[in-house]
């Protein structure tokens, strides 16, 4: 991984809401069928793509919803405990959904965290040596997203009893969505120099997107891999100073976060610097070109090349 400065630290449009119970409810109109439930938006374009309509599919995080920071119901908790089959991102993104998962599976709920199978890479500290916790955003990836299919595929016929040939079918479909979002973001972002690919957002979370895409992560405000953090005002400072001595013109905020801390960093360079909202740890709503993981890649992809290159 590139070193870093970090401070203590197309596919089929799913509106998510239309998941049944996606928006909170706590009763089920599919009954009949196997009922799955998911814990990221991300995950559950994933999910709702390879079960199809043969799975009931509930995502328990709306969008814009940090998953760092989100807590279940007790209604939301009491079906996670009689879902047959619950799928997590793991690694600790879910840090406050942990006791609820757990408890799950002590009641013999199969849960299952993908993050594990996609080759987690270790956070990194200032100098980018390992720090030996897990960077959970794997999804930032989308050659990891393209093996999450097929794995996920196996979940869902393992768990319903159903055939597995239209679930590896339909995860074959989304694997190849998620590669050529990124073959896409390729390009869109070719046109950026070496000296401009440079990175400062609100927390850690574009390892991935920067090792597939070739960027540098000059730095994050919020400390290490979570949003629960906060840094000091001279953690601030140290890191406009680092912003300063480049010729980026650009900050990126997330669509989970509040933009006040990054644009404090923005606020002290002492010339124009643009913040620029980018999709991390969930999906856009409708119609905000993210509602969707593909979409998501090759907006944030048009998102950081227009503002590294100032258009």
């Amino acid at each position: 991984m590139n070193s870093r400065l970090i401070l203590v630290p197309v596919a089929v449009v799913v509106t998510l809401c239309t998941l049944a119970a996606a928006c909170g409810s706590g009763s089920s109109a599919n009954a009949d069928k196997p009922r799955v439930i998911v814990t990221t938006t991300i995950l559950g374009d994933l999910v709702s793509q390879v079960a199809g309509d043969s799975v009931e599919v509930e995502v328990l995080m709306p969008p814009g919803a940090d998953p760092h920071d989100f807590e279940a119901s007790v209604a939301q908790a009491a079906r996670i405990r009689s879902a047959d089959l619950v799928v997590a991102n793991g690694l600790g993104l879910e840090e406050r959904l942990e006791g609820t998962l757990d408890a799950a599976k002590a009641d013999g709920v199969t849960v299952y965290e993908v993050g594990p199978e996609l080759d987690p890479q270790p956070m990194t500290d200032e100098s980018g040596q390992p720090t030996g916790a897990p960077d959970p955003h794997v999804w930032l990836d989308p050659d990891r997203m393209a093996r999450a299919a097929g794995l996920v595929a196996t979940q869902l016929a393992d768990a319903t009893g159903l055939d597995a040939a239209p679930f590896q079918e339909r995860a074959a479909r989304y694997a190849a969505d998620a590669i050529a979002a990124g073959q896409e973001a390729d390009a869109i972002l070719s046109p950026v120099p070496a000296d401009q690919r440079l990175l400062i957002t609100n927390h850690d979370a574009l390892g991935y997107f920067a090792r597939r895409f070739n960027l540098t992560v000059l730095g994050t405000v919020i400390p290490g891999g979570s949003t629960l953090a906060e840094p000091s005002a001279a953690d601030i400072s140290a890191l406009a100073d680092a912003l300063a001595s480049t010729d980026v013109n650009a900050v990126f905020s997330e669509n989970t976060v509040s933009p006040r801390l990054v644009e404090a960093v923005a606020t002290e360079v002492g010339r124009n610097i643009i913040v620029i909202e980018l999709f991390t740890d969930s999906l856009g709503k409708s119609g905000s070109g993210a509602d969707t993981y593909a979409g998501l890649i090759v907006t944030d992809a048009t998102l950081v090349a227009n503002g590294l290159l100032g258009r």
